[in-house]
């Protein structure tokens, strides 16, 4: 009898043994799972993280691409000033010489005056600048040298149509209206780079600023047309 009741004592005694030993299983199953979602999750939102990063990064490059036209967009762009331009030319006659087919626009003549000497005008006529160039496009926004051409051929046909105004202001002894035009294109021109014709308006607009004179107004004219045409001759090959 005592020995059946040990055997049974055995029996439950190695059951509960075997639940604890379970029990224990479980737990560190469990235990191992938690562990590994944790890391799971942190994964999954480094991951988010870094798709956020990508997918900032990549809306900045596509706003800069945006931002830059495409060479084909250019192309278009210089086809449409081409014809612009070519239906402002007025036919020559035949009397009159044929110059080569560009972008540029032709001066109108104006009547040769004679001057007194003035030595404060001879001194703005006899003034050397260094020629211009596109450096602030190249060196600060990147831009290749082709690109950058594009601009100055810009530049030149604003100064063209404003060399026109600028005459007729003068004449008319708008000098508030000549500073305020001078202004801007001295602004225009300094954005693309400098010496030559940005140098040049930073004078002119500085003279206007300190009132008008004719005759030192028309001088600066002088020196405009020139580093304009100088210019026209630079870029010719790009136009």
């Amino acid at each position: 009898m005592i020995n059946t009741i040990l055997f049974v004592a055995v029996i439950v005694l190695m059951l509960i043994l075997f639940a604890l030993l379970v029990v224990i299983l479980l737990e560190y199953r469990a235990k191992k799972s938690y562990d590994h979602y944790i890391m799971e999750s942190g994964n999954v939102e480094e991951e988010l993280s870094q798709a956020a990063k990508r997918e900032e990064a990549e809306g900045g490059y596509r706003e800069i691409e945006r931002a830059i036209p495409s060479p084909r967009e250019q192309e278009r762009s210089v086809e449409e000033i081409v014809r612009d331009t070519v239906s402002e030319i007025e036919p020559q006659t035949a009397n009159e010489p044929q110059e080569s087919a560009t972008r540029f626009k032709q001066f109108p003549q104006k009547e040769s005056r004679e001057r007194e000497n003035n030595p404060a005008v001879e001194e703005i006529l006899h003034r050397s600048y260094k020629p211009f160039t596109h450096d602030r496009l190249v060196e600060t926004m990147g831009l290749s040298a082709q690109e950058a051409d594009e601009f100055v051929l810009e530049l030149i046909h604003q100064l063209e149509d404003a060399i026109v105004e600028l005459d007729g202001k003068i004449e008319a002894e708008d000098f508030d209206e000549v500073e305020h035009i001078t202004h801007g294109l001295k602004g225009a021109a300094l954005n693309i780079g400098s010496g030559g014709v940005a140098d040049i308006l930073v004078d002119y607009n500085n003279e206007m600023k300190n009132g008008g004179d004719p005759e030192r107004a028309s001088a600066y004219q002088e020196l405009l047309r020139r580093a304009v045409s100088d210019l026209k001759i630079e870029y010719s090959q790009v136009a």
